[in-house]
């Protein structure tokens, strides 16, 4: 009866030793988890955008082919820009910069490039965990100049 009694209290004192390992645990580990699920999220937001930008710059390269004047080639990979924007979630009508022209190493190469300033995902309070690679980014994509 003695000993099953100095199990018994061996058996409290150990649960009374144990009770906080797993809240101490839990606050150790907590700021990793946090830091990783905002990255995580960070990260996918922001290459999530570099590839939105990228396609809609194909989509108003591709558009600008079938222009015969330079103005045209102009309106019509604007007017795909804009046409992209405003059916898109990431990007907000008039957020991105759009410059359509012809490619300053060869002049057969006509040029639509895209530029987006990332700040406006409003990353700025996961930014503040996980840095971001560029606030500027832009993508180009170049076409040979069709029409006559």
């Amino acid at each position: 009866m003695l000993r099953a009694d100095r199990r018994l209290s061996r058996q409290i004192v150990r649960a009374h030793c144990c009770r906080g390992t797993a809240a101490v645990e839990f606050a150790l580990i907590m700021p990793v988890l946090v830091a990783l699920i905002a990255a995580i999220l960070t990260f996918g937001l922001y290459l999530g955008a570099l590839h939105t930008l990228r396609q809609i710059a194909g989509e108003a390269a591709r558009a600008s082919i079938a222009g015969i004047t330079d103005q045209e080639r102009r309106d019509l990979a604007r007017e795909r820009v804009n046409t992209a924007l405003a059916h898109g979630a990431i990007f907000a009508p008039g957020s991105v910069d759009v410059t359509v022209g012809f490619d300053t190493a060869d002049p057969s190469l006509y040029a639509v490039t895209l530029r987006f300033d990332t700040r406006r995902l409003g990353l700025t309070g996961l930014a503040r965990i996980v840095s971001i690679p560029q606030n500027l980014v832009s993508s180009t994509v170049t076409v040979r100049r069709g029409g006559l």
